[in-house]
């Protein structure tokens, strides 16, 4: 199958113009597709030729006439491609693909100067094959496959659509609300049950999921489609005519449907008093239709308001505005104060503003929700539906609820009007929002993930102080803060995470406009109750003895989540309360360290409160504040030390939740440094009339704990702890952090610490994702700074700084990377060589002397020369610093180390002609006819000859035989020397290093040796040993068999030997490789990664009867005892170019190797 993971963008140099502007080029892909497109693994190839093809620009476009000539034709072939077939499940992703890149590559103006015809064409096979993709992913849920090729499709061509109508104003106003109309009604369709839709029918006999599996993924729908969802959500802004109207159409019908069947089923149990009798399968369809309508409402109607200001969209205001002529504002405000009536049973209806009857309709299935649960019919409510209702207000509320005239140039007069500011509107749903979180928290306080999404509401209700203001005269929200600071049913059975949200949003509510008495009355109900019951419990001369009670844990717990709430509700205006209010607390906490030392998960909710306080509270702390939370948490660092003396690194068989007490001690590290970054103190206004310091004497500093807090995670670091992904992403956003900000202090860490920390940046540059490897560069940077500051060449930094030096410079030349890593790299790269710049002019001599091919030199020497033009030495200077990097930017991008570009132009074109023979050749022997590339091409006229060459392909194949030199196997060698090591170049970007001549000897007949007579042996992406294996096959009376697994398809030429190998896919092997058939296997993994090495061991473990020799990086044998139980030997492979890192192999067996 096609992956989007293949998918690169395409941006050649002008020297491709000539060649990839000719539209016989394009024709040919499309025409090879087209022949081959019921082979799904070459049509895969040939769909990511196209897909690269519609991505292409740069420089290779002398204009933007160039780029729409090459555009409108791009979209012929692809039309004419699509046009009259039927696309198999291979070619979805692909066609998405090409589809994709071609709209968010070229700009809007080359798209829109498309004729007119092509693009209404275009635009309308886009919307046929949404449509279509979308079906066709429905049916993939239903048949529950493996491969979601079509929901991969469908996705893309979303993200497509998101693309075109967010900048909708570069094209023909109104071209897209057809074409959103259709796709939104599909995907309507395609979510609702039938008669209305197509959602759950049977196909090709399959039934659908059952019932339970479809609730469950209904939990999880928000995350998994909120892609999806969004891109609905624009489509029908776009057709608001159309669509919203229709949402609240449907959603009123199901409600009102889903009312009558409650009633009839309440009737039913009247008369029976069995609910085991009740046929659920209506209720189920209602409940999923109202899920999924529900869901599309919410993104219509608004954004995802995380991180800004939300904000109406002006599509639906516009949509509002447009038809306010035609609103009655009473019957408009009477359709949302009547949650109770069906809207059809209120004069007047059709005359009412459709925005605001969208929200009524959610209203009224709030409403049917609540009465349901008044008459006792709880059990047959969906808690999936409970949830859509208050994600939808809650999202809704951020949005319109006190709607700001002044953000908006135009307002609705309806809107503003329902729900401005001082409106009996916006009081009225205050109030009923209010009402419904509380109901919520008594009916479904056993459904967590309900009763979380409730309590977020009521946050969504308190944290703007201009709804709090609201919200805290209901007398509603007094007899819940009363309820819950008395922990009275049924609050208290509430999780613990609930409990701390709750928290959270009474303290936020306090917060609100209230006279000091009030005030003062508030928080005596909230927060005193706490602190008293707390002190209470710990001052008693018992405690000791009862602290293991579980009664008294679980108040202890409770008032623990009860201060991460109380954190959580930090804001500028109320830090000062609430700073002073904490700290009476986390000296108590550090005690109850000691007493619940054997108690993991409350040690971690402990640490977890200075976690919360760091991370809300430092940022708007001042000296004197910031020093005293230093002291506490040094504290409590020191007491975790001495609770964890003599802790082993790792238990093998641990759980990541098992560390979650060390994840959590770096988190608070963590937060304590953001305030070197994210610093909003101003002492004068947010401690306003509290005592101050000038900060004279102080005895602790960040510094000073976060060092503190060093000393007791790197021990407790290692290669295994690091393979739990929570655990490595804190680890190094820490180190980077304190190499970024303490840079000064790590050459004072001790040697071992000092080591390890080194260590921890190798392994994170080299075997790690690259995020971890981008931090691990971030770090480097300052400590070169350090050490050109203190100008000491011979302290541990100093030489650690010149091996970062040569690995930085490995993966930027030599080795393939993640191009987002290119400016993070190329700033550690220059201070590194600002700081050893004879070993930076010994790298590249080094790399340069080891190029045989004279054109390859000549380019990297250019290509040297111009990284480093400047005429004085580079310095720590930010201008040259700026220069360096765009000329390594430039490096990077025409990066020549594996061939020339002359050589590969060449390969380029001999391909082309080739497949025009091949192309031509299939058309003439199809239809006995003679096929012309406008005279190129010359094909012979019987079916019966042999086919020829024409001149124009026979002078490309010399123009390839004369310029291609070493780039492969030999053209006139003789059978042995094809077998040397080097005959095929190594591919740097592939990994590929091959062996020296010595060690490639010592492999060989190592393996040799080991597989005895007529034994067999398996290569695994070690070719230089296979290559040697044959070469000693004629020099040695007991014969062997070898056989080559390698991904380099170069290799092919060896013939049957020869096994396409890719280690993503580790047991895809052929079916005469039968399991445990080679007596030894000898592999070489490309790449020093335990996701790598762990694919590959799966490989070697298939295919050997017992012994194994693996050659990988020294960093790697932790791993290699645990997947194989390999020793690591004391032979030292060398390889004809150095690696950065230090190589060394490993066996099973007894081998002389080892000594």
């Amino acid at each position: 199958m096609f992956e989007a993971t293949q998918n690169v963008m395409l941006k050649p140099t002008e020297s491709w113009r000539e060649t990839l502007l000719d539209h016989r080029v394009m024709d040919l892909f499309f025409t090879v597709h087209r022949k081959i497109r019921e082979d799904s693994d070459m049509a895969q190839d040939s769909l990511q030729c196209l897909a690269q093809l519609a991505s292409m620009h740069g420089p290779i476009f002398p204009d933007e006439s160039a780029q729409v000539t090459y555009l409108a034709h791009l979209v012929e072939g692809l039309l004419n491609m699509i046009n009259g077939i039927e696309i198999e499940d291979s070619e979805a992703v692909g066609i998405s693909n090409i589809i994709s890149n071609l709209i968010s590559t070229f700009p809007r103006s080359v798209l829109t100067a498309l004729p007119n015809e092509l693009f209404a064409s275009f635009i309308n096979c886009l919307t046929l094959l949404t449509c279509s993709f979308g079906r066709s992913a429905a049916l993939e849920e239903v048949l529950d496959k493996d491969d979601m090729v079509y929901m991969e499709a469908y996705d893309k061509l979303l993200e497509s659509w998101l693309t075109l109508v967010q900048e909708d104003e570069h094209f023909p106003r109104g071209c897209f609300v057809q074409p959103a109309v259709q796709v939104f009604n599909s995907y309507i369709q395609c979510h609702l049950a039938a008669p209305d839709g197509t959602r759950n029918l049977t196909a090709n006999g399959v039934a659908s999921h059952e019932e339970e599996e479809i609730n469950e993924l209904q939990e999880d729908d928000r995350e998994l489609f909120s892609d999806q969802l969004a891109s609905i959500g624009m489509l029908g802004r776009i057709a608001a005519d159309h669509c919203i109207p229709l949402l609240t159409g449907l959603l009123e019908d199901r409600v009102t449907r889903l009312h009558g069947q409650l009633q009839r089923h309440q009737q039913h149990l009247m008369a029976s008093a069995d609910p085991g009798t009740v046929d659920r399968k209506v209720l189920d369809d209602l409940y999923e239709d109202i899920h999924w309508l529900i869901l599309v409402s919410g993104y219509l109607l608004a954004d995802d308001p995380q991180g800004e200001t939300p904000l109406i969209p002006s599509e639906v205001m516009e949509y509002s505005i447009k038809h306010s002529t035609e609103v009655d504002i009473n019957t408009t405000l009477q359709l949302l104060g009547s949650p109770g009536e069906k809207a059809t049973s209120i004069p007047g209806c059709n005359r009412t503003d459709s925005v605001i009857r969208l929200l009524s309709a959610v209203l009224r299935t709030s409403e049917v929700e609540s009465r349901a649960t008044r008459a006792s019919l709880t059990e047959l409510l969906s808690p999936q539906m409970g949830k859509d209702i208050v994600w939808f207000l809650r999202r809704w509320a951020k949005t319109y609820l006190l709607v700001d005239e002044k953000l908006y140039g135009q307002i609705s007069i309806p809107l503003s009007t329902a729900f401005g500011a001082d409106t009996e509107g916006a009081q009225w749903i205050v109030g009923y929002l209010l009402e419904k979180v509380i109901n919520n928290l008594s009916v479904w306080s056993s459904e967590p993930e309900l009763a979380n999404d409730t309590v977020e509401l009521l946050v969504t209700l308190v944290e703007k102080r201009e709804r709090a203001n609201i919200v805290v005269q209901c007398e509603n929200w007094w007899n819940l803060a009363k309820q819950f600071a008395s922990r009275s049913p049924p609050l208290h059975m509430l999780s613990s995470t609930v409990q701390r949200t709750l928290m959270k949003a009474l303290v936020l509510g306090g917060f609100a406009h209230m006279d000091s008495d009030t005030k003062q009355q508030y928080w005596a109900e909230v927060l005193h109750p706490l602190q008293q019951r707390f002190l209470n419990l710990i001052n008693q001369e018992n405690f000791a003895q009862i602290c293991q009670e579980e009664a008294v844990k679980q108040e202890i717990v409770a008032t623990l989540e009860a201060l991460c709430g109380i954190a959580e509700a930090t804001q500028i205006d109320n830090v000062a309360s609430l700073f002073s209010f904490l700290m009476d607390f986390l000296s108590s906490c550090i005690g109850l360290m000691e007493v619940y030392r054997n108690s993991p998960e409350t040690v971690n909710l402990i640490i977890e409160v200075f976690v919360e306080v760091a991370h809300k509270q430092i940022c708007y702390l001042g000296e004197t504040k910031s020093m005293k939370l230093y002291e506490v948490c040094l504290t409590l660092l020191q007491v975790y030390s001495k609770n964890n003396l003599g802790r082993k690194r790792l238990d093998v068989a641990a759980e990541e939740d098992q560390y979650q007490d060390l994840l959590l001690i770096m988190e608070l590290l963590t937060n304590l440094l953001s305030k070197e970054f994210i610093d909003f103190s101003d002492t004068d206004e947010v401690f306003r009339g509290q005592e101050q310091s000038s900060g004279a004497g102080r005895a602790v500093s960040a510094a000073d704990v976060v060092l503190y807090g060093v000393n007791i995670v790197l021990p407790l670091m290692s290669q295994d702890l690091l393979k739990f992904p929570s655990l490595c992403n804190q680890y190094y956003k820490l180190i980077t952090f304190i190499c970024e900000i303490f840079p000064e202090k790590i050459p004072q860490l001790p040697e071992e610490l000092f080591k390890s920390l080194m260590c921890s940046l190798e392994l994170g540059m080299t075997s790690m994702s690259s995020e971890i490897s981008q931090l691990c560069l971030e770090a480097l940077s300052p400590l070169a700074e350090q050490c050109a500051k203190t100008q000491e060449k011979d302290t541990p930094l100093f030489i650690a700084t010149r091996h970062f030096l040569k690995l930085v410079f490995d993966m930027l030349v030599l080795q393939k990377h993640n191009t987002e890593m290119t400016v993070a790299a190329g700033e550690a790269l220059y201070t590194l060589v600002c700081l050893h710049q004879a070993e930076y002019s010994e790298l590249v001599e080094t790399l340069l002397s080891n190029q045989r091919d004279a054109v390859i030199y000549q380019r990297l020497a250019d290509a040297f020369n111009s990284l480093t033009a400047s005429s004085t030495p580079p310095t720590m200077d930010r201008k040259q610093k700026v220069a360096f990097l765009k000329s390594l930017e430039e490096f990077v991008a025409n990066r020549v180390c594996t061939r020339s570009a002359t050589v590969l132009q060449t390969r380029v074109k001999l391909a082309l002609f080739l497949c025009l023979e091949f192309v031509s050749y299939c058309l003439n022997t199809s239809c006995n006819g003679i096929v012309h590339w406008s005279g190129s091409v010359i094909m012979s006229d019987s079916e019966d000859d042999v086919p020829q060459l024409s001149a124009a392909t026979l002078a490309a194949l010399q123009e390839f035989y004369a310029e291609s030199g070493r780039t492969g196997l030999e053209q006139n060698s003789i059978k042995t020397d094809k077998f040397c090591v080097g005959a095929v170049e190594e591919d740097w970007g592939m990994s590929q290093f091959w062996y020296s001549e010595d060690t490639a000897i010592r492999l060989a007949e190592e393996v040799m040796q080991q597989a005895g007579e007529h034994g067999r042996i398996a290569c695994i992406s070690a070719p230089s040993v296979y290559q040697k294996l044959k070469q000693l096959e004629s020099t040695r009376s007991d014969s062997v068999s070898a056989v080559l697994l390698e991904f380099d398809r170069r290799f092919a030429a060896y013939g049957e030997e020869f096994v396409f190998y890719d280690y993503n896919n580790p047991l895809c092997l052929p079916e005469d490789l039968l399991p445990q058939s080679f007596d030894i296997v000898i592999a070489d993994p490309p790449y020093l990664s335990e996701e790598c090495l762990s694919k590959v061991a799966l490989t070697i473990k298939y295919l050997t009867k017992d012994k194994i020799l693996l050659c990988t990086g020294a960093i790697m044998e932790e791993l290699t005892g645990k997947l194989m139980d390999l020793k690591m030997c004391s032979f030292l492979p060398k390889h004809n170019h150095n690696l950065a890192n230090e190589f060394r192999c490993y066996v099973n067996y007894e081998s002389s190797l080892l000594s």
